[in-house]
């Protein structure tokens, strides 16, 4: 097993596995920018490593896989506007590796997952959660419209459910989300990783070229939602900035 730390990414390669793990649990395991650009990396790298058959994400500690995008996180010699912006352009990015990493990606969800990151969670092949997770899209909360949440989440779980999820705020359990096919298992803590070892194992023994295949074709719908979800929010920012 080889591991790679950083400050705030934890990535080890174990096996033919690829794991990396949010590491800031004294800040929610908020996802920088920084965090961003380096998970795609990671992701895009292992995508092309034929050592590599499939790759999970997880979060440090027990309370939280994410509490989302940093939007606390201080710019480096630039205004928050050009910080926005960056921002932005960095979590289309990691959203676009996942969906276009020929590989399985699995999310692991150790906590609850919250905004962007329940995006990802949505995102990812597969999520397996201990039963104590939650995921919540409450951008409405803070005055922030969701085009993108809801465009993830209705092509995964059609419109009601991400009405419900982006119109109230909500968290919504484990449990009931595996029942509303949102994610494919809901396990005691004691029992996670090893769900996930199993879905990732599975996952990964396909015929990577026919996974490939199926995921591209799958994922067709969804890259369309999130292209117009982003085309929105970009009108949104561009008439904020004025």
């Amino acid at each position: 097993m080889h591991t790679m730390q950083t400050e705030s990414l934890l990535a080890e390669h174990c096996g033919d596995q690829l794991r990396l793990t949010l590491n800031r649990p004294d800040k929610a395991n908020a996802i920088t920018v920084g965090m961003s650009e380096r998970l795609l990396v990671e992701i895009r790298g292992a995508g092309e490593d034929t050592g590599v058959r499939s790759i999970l994400l997880t979060g440090a500690g027990d309370r939280l896989f994410s509490a989302g995008v940093d939007v606390r996180e201080q710019p480096e010699g630039m205004d928050m506007a050009a910080q926005r912006e960056r921002r932005s352009r960095a979590t289309a990015a990691l959203q676009d590796a996942i969906l276009d990493c020929p590989k399985p990606v699995i999310v692991v969800l150790n906590g609850s997952a919250i905004g962007g990151a329940a995006m990802l969670a949505l995102l990812a092949d597969a999520c397996v959660a201990v039963d104590s997770a939650e995921l919540s899209l409450p951008e409405i909360d803070i005055g922030i419209a969701s085009f993108s949440g809801f465009a993830i989440a209705a092509v995964i779980g059609g419109r009601a459910v991400a009405r419900d999820l982006i119109q109230s705020g909500r968290r919504m359990t484990a449990a009931e989300a595996c029942g509303k096919g949102l994610i494919a298992r809901a396990v005691p803590r004691a029992q996670l990783a090893q769900a996930a070892a199993e879905i990732a194992d599975k996952l990964g023994g396909k015929k990577p070229a026919v996974f490939a295949d199926n995921k591209r074709w799958i994922n067709r719908a969804m890259k369309a939602a999130l292209a117009e979800a982003r085309d929105e929010h970009a009108r949104h920012r561009a008439a904020a900035a004025q």
